[in-house]
C-alpha cells in the first residue's frame, strides 16, 4: 500500500483516485474524478498545480514521475511519461506517453501526444492535425497571471461544493 504526502494548502477532493506512493506539493490541486496512480515508482507533483477532472497522471516506470510548478492538465489528459517541467498546459484530451519528458512552458493542444520516447524541449507547442509544432515567443507572464488567478477561485470555491482530504 503506498502514501500520500499532502503539502499544507495542498486541495485533494476525496472522489479523485489516489494510488501508491504519491507526494502532492503546496497550492496543488485535485479535482474530483482525476486519477493519480503510482504503479511501479512514486510520483511527485510540485506546487500550484491545477490537475482537473479525469485527467491521470500514471507512472509505469520505476523511477520518480517529477510534475514541475504551475502546470495545468485540462480534463481527460493523461500523463505518464517520466515526466514534465514548470508552466506547462496539458489540454482536453491531450498526452504526454511512454517515456517522454516535457519541458518547462509547453502546451500540448487538444488530442495532440508526444512521441513515446521524444524529449520535447522548453517552449514547444504541439498542435493540429495532422500535428505540427512550433517554438513560443511570448514570455509566460499572462499565462501565470491567469493560471494564479485560477488557483485562487478554486482554492475559494472547491471546498464549498466537495469534500477535501485534509493534510496530516
Amino acid at each position: 500500500m503506498g502514501r500520500l504526502h499532502l503539502a499544507p494548502r495542498a486541495l485533494v477532493c476525496k472522489n479523485a483516485v489516489i494510488e501508491g506512493d504519491v507526494q502532492i506539493g503546496n497550492g496543488t490541486v485535485v479535482h474530483v474524478g482525476a486519477s493519480i496512480i503510482a504503479k511501479n515508482g512514486p510520483i511527485v507533483i510540485g506546487a500550484n498545480n491545477i490537475i482537473c477532472e479525469r485527467a491521470t497522471i500514471i507512472n509505469n516506470h520505476p523511477t520518480p514521475l517529477m510534475i514541475g510548478d504551475g502546470n495545468l492538465l485540462e480534463t481527460d489528459s493523461r500523463i505518464e511519461g517520466r515526466g514534465i517541467g514548470h508552466r506547462n498546459i496539458v489540454q482536453v484530451r491531450s498526452r504526454v506517453t511512454g517515456s517522454s519528458t516535457l519541458g518547462n512552458n509547453c502546451v500540448v493542444s487538444a488530442t495532440c501526444s508526444t512521441e513515446p520516447t521524444e524529449n520535447v524541449p522548453d517552449n514547444t507547442v504541439l498542435y493540429g492535425n495532422p500535428q505540427s509544432r512550433h517554438t513560443r515567443v511570448d514570455t509566460d507572464t499572462d499565462h501565470t497571471a491567469v493560471h494564479n488567478k485560477h488557483l485562487e477561485y478554486i482554492h475559494e470555491m472547491l471546498p464549498r461544493y466537495n469534500h477535501i482530504i485534509e493534510a496530516e
